[in-house]
């Protein structure tokens, strides 16, 4: 117990809380403030869930999961388009390359031509130009008939009796 200068106030065994004291020395009052007193938040599992938030975090949890696998298929899409266009624009160069390579063998094949023509023309060749009376002419054969013997061997003939 505790004793005060101020007999009308009587201390009190102490709480959990503060003291505080106010006035001068001579008349000193000593009070307690309790401190406030905080709810206890209740925990989810002491409280029963109901049924509705059990379903609506069910299909949260599914629709997550789907929308995941639909992000990682676009990406999946776009990234096998990206490339797709980038091997066919190789490709193409390279379809290119070779057509451009084409036509310069042609025109290199038609210059040759041009020059083999024009060197057959000169008299110091030794080369003469065609003469139809020289030209051998082939006759056609005459159309073939059945008398040519044919390349399968004959068949055997089977006797079958009259009875079947």
């Amino acid at each position: 117990m505790r004793v005060v200068s101020n007999p009308s106030v009587v201390s009190k065994p102490k709480s959990p809380g503060r003291t505080q004291t106010t006035g001068n020395r001579s008349d000193r009052q000593v009070t307690t403030i309790k401190p406030r007193s905080r709810s206890v938040p209740t925990s989810l599992k002491s409280r029963p869930v109901p049924i509705w938030f059990l379903r609506l975090r069910f299909w949260q949890r599914r629709s997550s999961l789907i929308t995941l696998m639909l992000i990682g298929g676009t990406l999946l899409t776009y990234s096998f388009t990206v490339y797709l266009q980038q091997q066919w624009a190789r490709e193409f160069r390279k379809l290119e390359s070779l057509q451009r390579h084409e036509r310069q063998l042609t025109t290199t094949n038609e210059v040759l031509k041009n020059q083999l023509a024009t060197q057959a023309e000169q008299p110091s060749t030794g080369l003469v130009p065609p003469n139809p009376a020289d030209a051998i002419i082939l006759k056609t054969s005459s159309p073939i008939t059945g008398d040519r013997p044919s390349l399968q061997p004959p068949s055997p003939k089977i006797d079958i009796p009259s009875g079947y």
